[in-house]
């Protein structure tokens, strides 16, 4: 075999000689040769190498070097390389030789691009075979340096992801061997593999990308002083021409992923870029910086760690580009692995970005903050979502809407979680209360709430069971303010729903007949209903709209959508439904879509209402009494607001009653309270019975649920509850002489009262009798204990508290209040309460005793005062206000937060605020900040009303709208309780706690206070001014009404009034022209006679 191999190289060498005449007859010499050169072993023997050394000669002939055809030249090529395998280590021929013949090995390859060629195999073999063997490495000592060059630019241009693997390992073979075994990197060499890198190249491939990274990850120890180099200078701009082509970012990127070491050098360069003045510079170093940290599996070195601390830092940057940049880079970082070790480094910089000055900075940072909690809850610390529920509060509506959306976005995903056990089921409780509080928002309605809690809280796959069970547990998170909002959604949802039933209706005769008396009671329903919208105005204007549209589909959803058997699914199909009949481009498609669902029972409906009776059943297994009360507080306001959901849950409700766990008994009396009269037709049959359960619990049981028994009564029978409470209310007089179960007693009776006056006015004189000389004026032996606490009342203290409260709702009856007579009565027993502590001076009690019942005769004053402030004189209206003054601190706190809660739901007149003032000064540093802001929530809810022209109270004098109306009664107060008289005192100090006091109030009316947040704009403040200087003025001019004595001080503190509002006010305001004679309180002031007579005065309208 051997021999014959020798006899053919012998023969092809020898016809070589003289080149064959056909192109042809060469091509298939040379393949011939190729084939026998192939089945040679590298090292071969003696008179083998004899035999192919005519051939080693012949081929590398110059006109076979230099041949014009792409196969010869080829095959040529191969042949050579086959040549060399066998020869290695030894070059087969001199160094010109070699250099024509690397010539032609490098022109070869650039048909490695055509993979589908057919010869790309060949150039294949030839690529793996110069790997294999390392003969490139002669190139180095032939100098060979451009046609290294060419060989690595070639392969960078042929380089392709179709290559399989072994074509481009073996480039980089010979690249990686190249630069190991040359003495320095030229720097044209570096630039040819630096011009490769960079992302979004259309005129590189990724493959060649790719190999020149692996490349430089392999030689980084050769390249790292000319990358270096190269990249300092271009940072500093002194790169050369050439270099400057070179994107020097996307270098320092893709090194960055390769060989991040090599970079260490120009830490102080690259950080020195995040810092410079140049905007542009700077934007691009952050978009390089935040691109390297987002990468996969980076973990920062120490090396980079100042270059990431000052990458955070730009998140304050002067200019709001930059900001914005870093922050999507943030969130690329987080997205991509949100537990990295600097996390929470990252975070708590995001956190201090929240209260950026720039608006879309803000709502950028809550962006990402939430986008990485919905994609990994747990990778965002509970408190840092709190902190995003803050923007809820922020100036800017944007913000503060798109915070809503995002939170309820993390509630959606919290919930999916939950449901698959992965995370705490009560983590995210908070969410939807902090939604919930925007309803107190002026840029929000209930619109947008509503829409927040029906559409977006829960995923839209949830049933009714899934939607229960999580508004169980939110509810048990509610604080009151979240309640209150959550009660006056569906209050006001209630209303819209009344009036749209009635719309309806009215829209019905008027088709009947066009009576242009239905069309105004249409107009005037449109204008109600119209109030429950964001912007009135334009909701009326819609429903005008509304009203011409003639599809009989539309109304007939409607209708349905107000039904309260329609099921969840049907009110969701209806709302679908609706909108797609008028299509999204259609002027009403926004406005409909709200009033589908204000219209519909989406939030809650019958289906709720049942599941909510099952879960109470649930945690009653479980023994989570906590949860049970949720589900019976759900139910009572369901009941307060949506009572017709209640039609068919009577068995529920009956059996709830005969529950032997306390808090479901208790609940569900209250459901009936609230209820009762809506389902009375349905309890009908079963009533008799409910009857007796009912007094059962006015008789026997606790005080709460005898009195949701008598309104219980009185809700579910006909004649309002008269018959039923006047056999019960026999019983119940007839027990307070056997002084059995006194609480409830007297809280039924007091309840009876209430809702049946004549009923109780039978038997009322004994009542009245037995509460004065059998518990109110009872003395218990006052032990001096100088440890007695708050809650160590006696039992005789709590009875004389039950008494009184009996005896002020007898004075507060459903109807006709101030028709019954005798209030004088209880006016003077509140009085001595007020100044004693007892009934009168001689009755003994403890000091805790005294303080309790003080505090109950102001609460009952509060009370009484909707319907008897023209009976309540201004002694008792002063020992109310003194209240606080009582030397327990909780009596301060209650009553302070029972005005404040009573102003508030506009059932107390706002001259009782004068508490807050009168008080202020003794407060804790706590206690100061809480009774402040609740004075200022006082004074906003004022100023909207001042600016809406509403009165705060149904029946209020107008006059009460206007915050600055509580001065003459504060000046009042403090000139007859606090100020020392002015003709005796000549000391200055004395007058100091007044004038804090006063310049307290008087800042806070004119927002000086920068903690106060103010409904009223900069440019009403000289109104507000003018109108608290004529106050001032008036007091000045009049005379005191209670005691003439008095009036010198009232005087003396409206001067000091003047004097603070001098200091408030800007400089250069002209008093005398903001000054007007403003009409007085008549029960406390009276004008000068001689200016009376005059008709000098004018009405009180600021």
């Amino acid at each position: 075999m051997e021999e014959k191999l020798q006899e053919q190289l012998k023969e092809m060498g020898s016809k070589l000689e003289t080149l064959p005449s056909s192109k042809d007859a060469l091509v298939k010499l040379l393949k011939q040769a190729a084939s026998s050169l192939s089945e040679m072993d590298q090292s071969p023997s003696t008179s083998m190498m004899e035999s192919m050394q005519p051939f080693v000669n012949a081929i590398v002939k110059p006109e076979l070097l230099r041949h014009q055809d792409r196969d010869v030249k080829l095959l040529v090529a191969t042949c050579i390389c086959e040549i060399t395998r066998i020869t290695a280590p030894e070059a087969p021929y001199t160094d010109d030789v070699l250099k024509d013949i690397f010539h032609l090995i490098v022109g070869t390859f650039s048909g490695l691009s055509d993979i589908s060629g057919p010869s790309f195999g060949r150039r294949v073999a030839i690529l793996e075979t110069l790997a294999k063997y390392r003969s490139c490495v002669v190139m180095l000592d032939l100098e060979c340096d451009d046609l290294v060059n060419k060989m690595f630019s070639t392969f960078f241009n042929v380089a392709s992801d179709d290559h399989q693997e072994n074509v481009l390992s073996s480039m980089q073979t010979i690249m990686v061997v190249l630069i190991e075994e040359s003495e320095d990197v030229r720097e044209d060499l570096l630039h040819i593999i630096l011009s490769v890198l960079g992302r979004n190249r259309t005129d590189i491939s990724a493959a060649a990308r790719r190999l020149a990274m692996n490349v430089i990850e392999q030689c980084a120890g050769k390249l790292e002083a000319g990358i270096k180099q190269f990249i300092i200078s271009s940072m500093s701009g002194d790169n050369q021409s050439a270099n400057s082509q070179v994107d020097y970012h996307e270098v320092i990127y893709d090194i960055y992923r390769c060989a991040p070491q090599i970079l260490s050098g120009a830490v102080p360069y690259l950080t020195g870029e995040l810092l410079t003045d140049q905007l542009d510079v700077r934007l691009k170093a952050v978009e390089l910086v935040g691109d390297l940290f987002a990468l996969p599996g980076g973990v920062i070195s120490e090396s980079f760690q100042p270059i990431f601390s000052e990458f955070l830092k730009r998140l304050t940057d002067r200019v709001v580009e930059v900001r914005m940049s870093v922050l999507g880079h943030v969130k690329s970082c987080l997205l991509l692995n949100s537990f990295r070790p600097d996390a929470l480094q990252i975070i708590s910089a995001l956190c201090d970005r929240l209260l950026d000055f720039d608006e879309n900075v803000r709502k950028q940072v809550v962006d990402v903050i939430c986008n990485v909690a919905c994609h990994a809850l747990s990778s965002i610390p509970v408190d840092t979502i709190k902190l995003v529920s803050e923007r809820l509060r922020d100036k800017s509506l944007l913000v503060k809407r798109y915070t809503v959306e995002r939170l309820a976005e993390i509630f959606r995903v919290f919930c999916v979680n939950s449901s698959n056990g992965s995370i705490n089921p009560s983590k995210f409780d908070w969410i939807p209360g902090k939604i919930l509080r925007c309803f107190y928002d002026k840029d929000f309605r209930s619109d947008t709430i509503e829409s927040a809690l029906c559409l977006s809280l829960f995923p839209a796959e949830f049933s009714v069971k899934d939607r229960v069970k999580h508004w169980v547990r939110v509810f048990s998170s509610f604080d009151k303010v979240e309640l209150k909002a959550f009660e006056r959604i569906l209050e006001q949802k209630q209303r819209l729903q009344q009036e749209m039933q009635r719309y309806l209706s009215l829209r019905q005769m008027n088709q009947d007949a066009d009576a242009p008396e239905v069309q105004k009671k249409v107009f005037l329903s449109f204008r109600i209903m119209s109030r429950s919208f964001a912007d009135p105005s334009k909701a009326e204007e819609n429903f005008q709209i509304l009203e011409q549209l003639k599809d009989a589909n539309i109304w007939k959803i409607l209708t349905s959508l107000l039904d309260p058997n329609t099921s969840f699914h049907q009110a969701c199909i209806g709302q679908d439904d609706v909108l797609k009949i008028l299509g999204e481009k259609h002027r009403l498609y926004d406005f409909l879509s709200n009033l589908s669902l204000k219209c519909s029972y989406l939030l809650f409906n019958k289906e709720h209402v049942k599941e909510f009776f099952l879960e109470a059943n649930t945690h009653k297994s479980a023994g989570n009494t906590q949860l049970i009360q949720s589900c019976m507080d759900v139910l009572v306001i369901l009941a307060q607001f949506s009572p017709l959901l209640f039609n068919g849950a009577e068995d529920e409700i009956v059996n709830f009653l005969k529950d032997d766990n306390e808090v479901i008994r208790e609940g569900a009396l209250h459901v009936l309270a609230k209820a009762g009269g809506t389902i009375r037709e349905q309890l009908a049959v079963p009533s008799s019975s409910i009857d007796l359960i009912l007094e059962r619990f006015c008789l026997e049981g606790s005080r709460r649920q005898a009195k949701y028994a008598v309104h219980s009564l009185a809700a579910i029978t006909k004649d309002d509850g008269l018959k039923s409470l006047s056999v019960l209310y026999k019983r119940l007089v007839d027990m307070l002489e056997e002084k059995r179960n006194l609480p409830a007693v007297l809280q039924s009776l007091g309840c009876i009262a209430q809702t049946a006056m004549p009923v109780f006015e039978t038997r009322e004189s004994e009542i009245e009798e037995f509460i004065k000389s059998k518990i109110l004026e009872c003395s218990s032996k006052a032990e001096k204990n100088a440890k007695d606490g708050w809650d160590d009342r006696s039992e005789l203290c709590l009875l004389k508290i039950y008494g009184i409260k009996a005896l002020v709702k007898s004075y507060l009856p459903v109807k006709d209040a101030q028709l019954r007579p005798g209030i004088d009565g209880l006016l003077e027993i509140l009085r001595n309460m007020l100044q004693f502590g007892e009934i009168s001076e001689s009755i003994e009690s403890s000091s805790v005793d005294k303080a309790h019942l003080k505090l109950a005769s102001a609460k009952a004053i509060l009370r009484l005062s909707k319907q008897w402030d023209h009976k309540i004189t201004v002694d008792i209206f002063h020992l109310t206000l003194r209240t606080p003054e009582v030397a327990f601190p909780q009596v301060r706190k209650l009553f302070l937060s029972k005005v404040h809660q009573y102003i508030k739901d506009r059932l107390l007149d706002a001259k009782y605020a004068c508490a807050l003032v009168l008080n202020i000064t003794g407060a804790s540093p706590v206690d100061f900040e809480e009774e402040k802001q609740n004075l200022a929530d006082i004074i906003q809810m004022h100023y909207q009303a001042k600016s809406r022209q509403l009165p705060v109270q149904s029946d209020a004098n107008p006059v009460a709208t206007y915050p600055e109306y509580i001065l003459p009664y504060l000046v009042h107060a403090l000139a007859h309780h606090l100020c020392p008289c002015v003709d005796e005192c000549k000391d200055v100090k004395a007058f100091e706690p007044i004038y804090r006091q006063l310049y307290f109030i008087l800042s806070m009316l004119l927002h000086k206070d920068e903690d106060v947040k103010s409904e009223s704009s900069a440019n009403k403040e000289k109104e507000n001014i003018s109108t608290i200087f004529s106050i001032f003025q008036s007091i000045k001019h009049s005379e005191d009404l209670v005691d003439s004595g008095k009036a010198k001080n009232s005087h003396a503190i409206a001067e000091l009034g003047l004097s603070v509002i001098k200091r408030l006010a800007q400089k250069g305001e002209d008093f005398q022209k903001l000054s007007s004679r403003v009409s007085l309180p008549p029960m406390l002031y009276k004008p000068h006679d001689t200016e009376e007579v005059n008709g000098s005065l004018v009405p009180f309208t600021p």
